[in-house]
């Protein structure tokens, strides 16, 4: 199972995606809103600004688990040979970023060119991630399952978190019918996100039975956490329908949305995701330790 040493990596992996995944969504609202809307903007602006603190906390966690806090800027220096590095540098890149585009947004210079490259530094953190497990030596990450799970889990919250937000900033306003429409869709973004890496799993499984020893008893642990692995996408696959049913119910009728709701939609996703996420480091059985 996993050892403490991995919770603040564990932590880490799952913040850091939420914080991409919310901050790229918010750019996609933002997108099919327009700017024309002053409400909009406020709730946009608050979701941007909650962005931050999240950033902030995951790399907390990302420093903790180097062992030596102290030593953590001597991690970048090998950029040119290795991920850890590059991770490092994109998710730090991504913070920075997001504090020039806060700060001008303040000062009403917003730039929608910054906020995008933002996205982009982003998901070069989330890849950057991935890849340093799938090019470990453990057959339950050395795979395309990796890939699938953390961009998965990266549009599914960031889907909730930013319609969570999104929501929060609009203070109990009516929503008008542009903002309906942009919520709706994305929302269909992160209802693919939990779909998708569920019907990959199978193949995922399968390959690992097919591999070698330490490949099986990977396959194993699965097997045998299948109850909790089950458990885990209903909450996903609840958090993400709960969110549609209540956009579609919403219609074009102007009224406020019920917060609370969508706040339980969002917790049942990252709930979801956390008990996947256990279980992905759980099967990541060393060779050594394999056999």
């Amino acid at each position: 199972m996993v050892f403490a040493e991995e919770w603040p990596l564990m932590t880490f992996t799952l913040l850091m995606q939420l914080s991409v995944g919310t901050f790229l969504i918010l750019m996609v609202i933002k997108a099919l809103i327009g700017s024309q809307d002053t409400q909009a903007s406020k709730a946009l602006s608050f979701g941007f600004t909650a962005v931050g603190p999240v950033t902030v906390l995951a790399l907390i966690f990302s420093v903790f688990h180097l062992g030596d806090p102290l030593g953590a800027p001597r991690s970048i220096l090998n950029l040119g040979s290795s991920w850890l590095s590059r991770e490092i540098l994109t998710a730090g890149g991504f913070l920075a970023l997001w504090l020039i585009f806060w700060w001008f947004s303040r000062k009403g210079k917003e730039s929608n060119a910054l906020g995008w490259i933002t996205a982009l530094v982003g998901l070069a953190a989330i890849f950057s991630m991935a890849h340093i497990y799938s090019s470990s030596i453990r057959p339950a990450w050395a795979n395309m399952n990796t890939y699938v799970a953390f961009f998965g889990a990266t549009l599914a919250m960031g889907g909730l978190g930013a319609v969570s937000v999104f929501v929060l900033g609009m203070k109990g306003r009516a929503f008008s019918e542009s903002m309906t429409k942009a919520l709706t869709s994305v929302s269909y973004v992160s209802v693919a996100a939990v779909i998708l890496p569920l019907l990959y799993f199978p193949i995922y499984l399968s390959g690992l039975k097919a591999g070698g020893a330490t490949a099986e008893a990977s396959a194993q642990i699965l097997t045998g956490s299948m109850g909790l692995l089950i458990f885990s996408a209903i909450l996903s696959l609840i958090g993400v329908v709960l969110l549609v049913y209540l956009l579609r119910k919403q219609g074009n009728k102007a009224q406020s949305f019920p917060v609370s709701t969508i706040l339980l939609a969002l917790v049942l996703v990252v709930a979801g995701e956390f008990m996947s996420r256990y279980l992905f480091y759980a099967c990541g059985i060393s060779p050594i330790i394999g056999g």
